[in-house]
C-alpha cells in the first residue's frame, strides 16, 4: 500500500513543479513579464550623436627667418617663404623662395686684398621644390590643460641656389618639427643642408651649407 502511494507522489512531484511556469508562459499580453524578459530588453534607446565639423586644410603658406652657414662666407641671415601642399596625412610637397647676404670669405678678411665679390654678387638667393613626410605625429602637453599637436617630419628636395652671377643646381635635405597652435596656426622649426658645387676660389668645390630656420605657416 505504501508502495503504491509513493509511486503515485513521484508521478505528481514533477506536475505541480512545471504548472506555474507553464502557466506564467501562457500569460495573456499586458500580463507581469518573465524573468528572461527583465532581462533582455532589445528595445534600447539609441543616444543622437552629432559629428563634428573637422578642418579639411591642405595647404600651408608661411614665412620663417633664421641663419644659413654658406661654405667659405660665414653665418648669414635668411628669410623665406613656403608654401606646402598636404597631399596625403603623411607627404606633403614644399616650394621654398628664400634670400641673404653673404658675407666677406676667410680669404678675403685675412689677406687684405680686395673683396671677390661686389655688394650685388653677395645677395645670395635660392628656391627649391621638396617631398616631405610626417614620420612621429603626436602631442605635446603643457600643465594640465593644454595639449598641442606636433608633428616630426623630414624632407628631401632639388632647386637653384643663385649667387655672384652664378646659378648652382642644389640639392636639399633636412628635418623639422611642425607644432601646431590652433588647428590652422603651426610654429615650425627646420634644420636643412643645401648642397651645391662652385669654383669661386678657383677650384671646384661640393659644399654642405647648413641652415636653421623658424617660421610659422598657416593652414586654408
Amino acid at each position: 500500500m505504501e508502495a503504491w502511494i509513493q509511486r503515485i507522489f513521484l508521478i505528481a512531484l514533477p506536475w505541480a513543479l512545471l504548472a506555474p511556469a507553464h502557466a506564467q508562459d501562457e500569460q495573456p499580453e499586458g500580463g507581469s513579464r518573465s524573468v528572461l524578459d527583465q532581462i533582455i530588453t532589445p528595445d534600447m534607446e539609441r543616444r543622437v550623436i552629432e559629428e563634428d565639423a573637422l578642418d579639411r586644410e591642405n595647404f600651408e603658406l608661411g614665412l620663417y627667418t633664421g641663419v644659413l652657414s654658406v661654405e667659405d662666407f660665414g653665418s648669414n641671415d635668411v628669410t623665406g617663404i613656403r608654401f606646402a601642399y598636404h597631399v596625403t596625412e603623411g607627404f606633403f610637397l614644399e616650394a621654398v623662395l628664400a634670400q641673404s647676404t653673404l658675407r666677406e670669405t676667410s680669404f678675403e678678411r685675412l689677406s687684405g686684398s680686395a673683396p671677390l665679390l661686389t655688394d650685388e654678387q653677395r645677395e645670395l638667393t635660392y628656391y627649391n621644390l621638396s617631398i616631405g613626410y610626417n614620420i612621429f605625429p603626436g602631442e605635446v602637453f603643457i600643465g594640465k590643460n593644454w595639449a598641442f599637436n606636433t608633428s616630426l617630419y623630414v624632407i628631401a628636395g632639388a632647386g637653384n641656389t643663385s649667387f655672384a652671377d652664378e646659378e648652382h643646381f642644389t640639392y636639399n635635405f633636412g628635418g623639422g618639427l611642425r607644432f601646431f597652435l590652433t588647428d590652422w596656426i603651426a610654429l615650425h622649426v627646420d634644420m636643412r643642408d643645401h648642397i651645391f658645387s662652385h669654383d669661386l676660389l678657383g677650384e671646384e668645390l661640393t659644399t654642405h651649407n647648413l641652415e636653421a630656420h623658424m617660421g610659422f605657416t598657416l593652414f586654408f
